[in-house]
């Protein structure tokens, strides 16, 4: 019988997953049998042939089933047809509510990748909301600018509504930071995100002939390209909306912002992700994340995942507060 899971918390619903998902006994058993006698079937594309479901407990923020006991050395790095790195698989993406950590720890000057110093760092903020994600009272824990500072303080998914809870699209960065994995589709020309998050996706080009049109419209997930350095790809996102939210806690960007996202792969099971946020309306210098990814089990796969299943009701009966765009997007 279908089973719907309906634990929610208003406005961020990235935090309290609200799926359907289908659960036989018979389904069941084919994956207990396919685990006994064909473990080459339910191997994961890109993690390896000595390596089949070792990636369970390693890094796995959001992640499902697995205990990741006694895991073999991991094995060497899958490549494509053209040599490069292989980045196909379904990953665990480490969830991110807070890119700027508490007091802004988590953020790294991109130069140097130490931790980020800036004027004001830590500084107590007078007026600015409660958190949206933690417990912390919000501080002046980022660069901002004077209208970075403005929208950061101003942030109230609760009584202003938040983009997220109305079921609108996350954005690239938010979608990176959900606790709910990934799956990587990877082409020597194209590279495909299937963010198991609102079952979205994220399509970006790897051949260097392919130009975007110039008259396309700003979006919700702006539009990425992408190059190699070596073994390490470099995934360059501009034109964005302006509408979205860096992540859970509410960070802001605007249109102005332009998100690099560099994957190294280091073996058959994990791969170093950074982040770059430049954006001279918002912070008065570029900062940085570096995370660690790593490959879910086999026996894991990507989900179906409806916010509107729920939060449609709540929006409607008033228990959500409904969100409008922003007039002062820029």
């Amino acid at each position: 019988m279908p089973v719907t899971l309906v634990a929610n918390r208003m406005a961020l619903p990235e935090e309290n997953p609200m799926k359907t998902r289908v659960q036989s006994i018979f389904i069941a058993v084919a994956i207990i049998a396919a685990f006994a006698w064909a473990p080459e079937l339910i191997a994961q594309r890109g993690q390896g042939g000595a390596d089949q479901g070792a990636a369970a407990g390693q890094g796995r923020a959001g992640g499902r089933g697995g205990r990741g006991a006694n895991l073999p050395p991991a094995g060497p790095i899958p490549r494509l047809a053209n040599g490069k790195p292989d980045l196909s698989g379904l990953w665990a993406n480490p969830y991110t509510p807070n890119m700027a950590g508490r007091g802004g720890a988590g953020a790294l000057d991109p130069k140097t990748r130490e931790p980020l110093k800036f004027a004001r760092q830590g500084e107590a903020l007078t007026g600015a909301g409660a958190p949206a994600s933690g417990n912390q009272a919000r501080t002046f824990d980022l660069p901002y600018t004077e209208w970075g500072l403005k929208q950061w303080i101003e942030y109230d998914p609760v009584k202003k509504g938040d983009y997220a809870g109305t079921c609108m699209p996350f954005g690239m960065s938010r979608n990176i930071n959900s606790p709910h994995g990934v799956q990587v589709i990877h082409h020597p020309d194209a590279l495909a995100f299937l963010f198991e998050q609102n079952t979205w996706f994220h399509w970006v080009p790897l051949n260097p002939a392919f130009k975007w049109p110039d008259d396309l419209p700003e979006t919700w997930n702006g539009l990425t390209t992408g190059r190699w350095d070596g073994d390490t790809l470099i995934l360059t996102t501009s034109k964005f909306n302006g509408y979205t939210k860096l992540d859970t806690s509410g960070h802001p960007h605007s249109k102005q912002l332009t998100m690099i996202n560099t994957f190294k792969r280091l073996d058959s099971r994990s791969m170093e992700h950074t982040v770059t946020v430049r954006d001279p309306r918002a912070y008065t210098q570029e900062w940085m994340n570096v995370r660690t990814w790593n490959i879910k089990v086999a026996s894991d796969v990507i989900m179906e995942y409806s916010c509107e299943e729920n939060n449609l009701d709540n929006i409607i009966s008033g228990a959500i507060t409904r969100w409008t765009p922003p007039e002062d997007v820029d």
